[in-house]
């Protein structure tokens, strides 16, 4: 059936796939035999386990998770069962890539009870041939899925500056190159610098200066250790490095910054 609302679609199926009950272990975990579809494939997941990989790329299945798989794309399952699944065919690919290029292969939903209750109306009214129904069900199911992965890539981004923001603060003494930051957090270098730049208003390598410098104040404020040892201890590359960076900051010398607050208080 045909449906005209935004976007030209046919839907050629949609149904509910029960579990095989069955203690076979290689039944339920034996894969589906690889395919590339021709169709727009959507499909959750009512209960956990095994995996599916797309496009070489393997997702473990969790109780409503949901698989969008494009024509072209390669695909095969373990525990392929208890699913609700629909496949349709989009007509005008140019309006469709506008309202939904963002959907993922793969989406882990925090909260499914919308999505658990759209797909059975959306299968009854396949079935009973409702098209304006089916169509609008669709139109929002696809539209709930999009929203959804936008905040979590939203969310997503802000715990990961949080967590690099962390693991700086965490080993500030450390040599952590942009690089070798990216590598910890499996991001790509550019990634992770304008992310960060874009939450904090500073570069990673920015933020691990001022954490170093504000660790030597507090050294420099409560303790008799030498500007050697604040320089080691802060991860500087040695005191004449440090003493450069102290001094563009505070306009001074560790020393001389050490003379004028030695009998300052600092809140710890």
């Amino acid at each position: 059936m045909s449906y005209s609302i935004g976007i030209d679609m046919e839907i050629t199926k949609a149904a509910y796939v029960p579990h095989v009950q069955t203690n076979n272990f290689f039944n339920i975990c034996n894969p589906t035999q690889k395919r590339i579809p021709q169709r727009y494939e959507l499909v959750m997941f009512l209960k956990s386990g095994g995996a599916t990989v797309i496009n070489g790329k393997r997702y473990p299945i969790t109780a409503g998770s949901i698989r969008f798989i494009r024509p072209g794309d390669e695909v095969y399952s373990y525990r392929y069962e208890d699913i609700y699944m629909m496949h349709f065919i989009v007509k005008n690919q140019e309006q469709w890539v506008k309202a939904f290029a963002p959907i993922p292969s793969f989406i882990s939903l925090p909260d499914v009870e919308t999505e658990l209750s759209l797909f059975p109306k959306l299968i009854a009214a396949f079935i009973e041939q409702k098209e304006f129904e089916c169509m609008s069900i669709l139109w929002l199911l696809l539209s709930r899925i999009k929203a959804q992965h936008k905040t979590q890539r939203r969310n997503n981004t802000a715990a990961t500056t949080y967590q690099i923001k962390k693991y700086i603060d965490e080993n500030y003494s450390e040599q952590l190159t942009l690089e070798k930051i990216s590598q910890k957090f499996h991001m790509h270098p550019v990634h992770v610098q304008r992310k960060f730049k874009k939450e904090l208003g500073i570069s990673p390598c920015e933020y691990q200066k001022k954490v170093r410098l504000a660790k030597a104040v507090i050294f420099l404020r409560t303790t008799d250790l030498s500007i050697e040892e604040i320089s080691e201890l802060c991860g500087f590359s040695n005191a004449s490095h440090f003493i450069s960076v102290f001094k563009t900051s505070e306009q001074m010398t560790p020393l001389q910054y050490r003379q004028k607050n030695n009998n300052s208080d600092i809140l710890l």
